[in-house]
């Protein structure tokens, strides 16, 4: 049993109808032993794609500093703002590992249920046999136990393809796919009537009307300056969320019959992908909320499925074949089909384009300032992946990507090979090792004080962190 780190105390505006919007660190309101640099809570974001990447042009070009330079014309380009604050591991195996070894499942199947478990398969239904490290980080940081929260952009899929969380062995959660619904739980709107709902909605309002009487009291405080404008800044966002969603997705998905058809279409239906980059950056949004305001400190997001993934057709980029398709260079997911001319190209875009995604996100967080550092510094945000190279299904040398320093834990700024041994060999750098060494970086600990040791089924994963990515 692992023991519970300090998590501190969410302040709250209450209003009617039992509406309750959490506030991001104020230090004008924390408890004076709370205001150091170091007090404020460590956050965790897995940020999950599918389907392998362009890995020749994926990474920086030279090992060592990241810069703009060693960015430039990569997957990554996108993220050059915060060189500073990435770190690109190299030679990373998954585990339990895949090909040779005798545990269940094909490679799709152990990209999604070992992701974020490091435990081997249910021999019939595929899934995972282990908790994931999203749902121990929660029990362990979040007030109560918490769960995490666990979003997903695009259609909802059942079996091991579209799951990566699990509460236990066998046990997938369904992220949700409904920005609105979460939304709804994270302001406290879920137990609202129809009438409720509608002052938001139909008539325009915002929570924030429904909080009126509080927060002139807490205008009334003796904030500081930084604290009246990070206050304002966040206030604002819940605001711009609110309208995005007003007037483009809610009448739709308050709509059950139209809810059903786009949980229905197919990865091939342009129909539904035309959503895809919306839904993606409301998402993102709700996110960066529920991690300010302190409702969570664990966040998953996963794009779509494996085995899927939608016909990308927006920001300049026009495909004709889906996400897996081209991860083939094929027109079939079976193979079955004819070849697909520049597929490697076009992976490259899908690589920039999430790369830019994930930029989007690393900038709400980066907006949130906690003492001397953001939200973000405070953060281990990763990019995984369920295969690195899409069209050979293979788990080596995983394109695994962090950003934030998780609080100064993490060296960041680097590109660095934490294998002793060949980069797409399977010696000594497991996954399960990342998840240990951020969860160290974290705060967790087990009983007794001491650092965590392992992740993971002790029977595939090798105890022990990253010695070579902490700071």
């Amino acid at each position: 049993m692992r023991t519970k780190t300090k998590f501190l105390r969410r302040h709250f505006l209450r209003g009617a109808c039992g509406v309750a919007v959490g506030l991001p660190f104020l230090e004008s309101l924390a408890p004076r032993e709370a205001r150091a640099a170091d007090a404020s809570p460590r956050r965790f974001v897995a940020f999950m794609t599918h389907n392998g990447v362009d890995m020749d042009r994926f990474r920086p070009t030279a090992m060592g500093a990241i810069t703009a330079a060693t960015l430039a014309g990569t997957g990554l380009e996108a993220l050059s703002d915060y060189a500073a604050q990435l770190l690109v591991p190299r030679g990373i195996h998954t585990t339990p590992p895949g090909y040779t070894t005798a545990t269940p499942g094909d490679e799709h199947h152990k990209g999604m249920g070992h992701r974020l478990t490091c435990a081997p398969l249910d021999a019939v239904t595929r899934y995972a046999q282990g908790i994931s490290v999203d749902q121990v980080m929660a029990q362990a940081l979040n007030p109560a136990g918490a769960p995490p929260l666990t979003l997903d952009v695009g259609s909802r899929k059942t079996g091991v393809y579209a799951h990566s969380s699990y509460t236990g062995p066998g046990q997938p959660v369904t992220g949700e796919n409904n920005p609105w619904l979460a939304y709804q739980d994270l302001m406290g709107l879920s137990g609202l009537d129809d009438d409720q709902i509608a002052r938001i909605t139909a008539r325009r309002e915002s929570v924030l009307d429904l909080l009126e009487d509080d927060f002139a009291g807490l205008s009334a405080t003796k904030l500081g300056a930084a604290d009246k404008q990070k206050l304002d800044m966040h206030l604002t966002s819940i605001r711009d969320l609110e309208l995005d969603m007003i007037d483009s997705l809610v009448p739709c998905m308050l709509d059950a019959t139209r809810v059903a058809e786009l949980e229905a279409l197919d990865p091939d239906t342009v129909g539904y992908d035309a959503n895809y980059a919306k839904i993606g950056r409301m998402q993102m949004d709700i996110v960066a909320l529920a991690l300010a305001c302190g409702s969570t400190s664990v966040a998953t997001l996963q794009w779509d499925n494996s085995v899927g993934g939608p016909i990308f057709g927006w920001d300049g980029i026009d495909h004709e074949y889906s996400h897996h398709k081209l991860s083939h260079g094929n027109t079939q997911d079976d193979n079955s089909g004819g070849a697909v001319a520049g597929f490697l190209d076009m992976i490259h875009e899908i690589d920039r384009w999430y790369a830019g995604e994930l930029a989007y996100l690393l900038g709400k967080l980066a907006a949130y300032t906690e003492g001397d550092a953001t939200l973000l510094d405070n953060s281990a945000v990763a990019w995984l992946h369920d295969l690195s190279n899409g069209l050979s299904h293979s788990y080596l040398d995983m394109p695994h990507i962090v950003v934030g320093s998780c609080g100064g834990y993490l060296q960041t700024g680097r590109h660095v090979q934490v294998s002793s041994g060949n980069m797409n060999g399977q010696s000594d750098a497991g996954h399960n090792k990342l998840f240990t060494t951020i969860m160290n970086g974290m705060g967790m600990r087990e009983d007794g004080g001491a650092p965590m040791t392992n992740f993971g089924d002790p029977d595939y994963c090798e105890p022990g962190e990253l010695d070579l990515i902490r700071a």
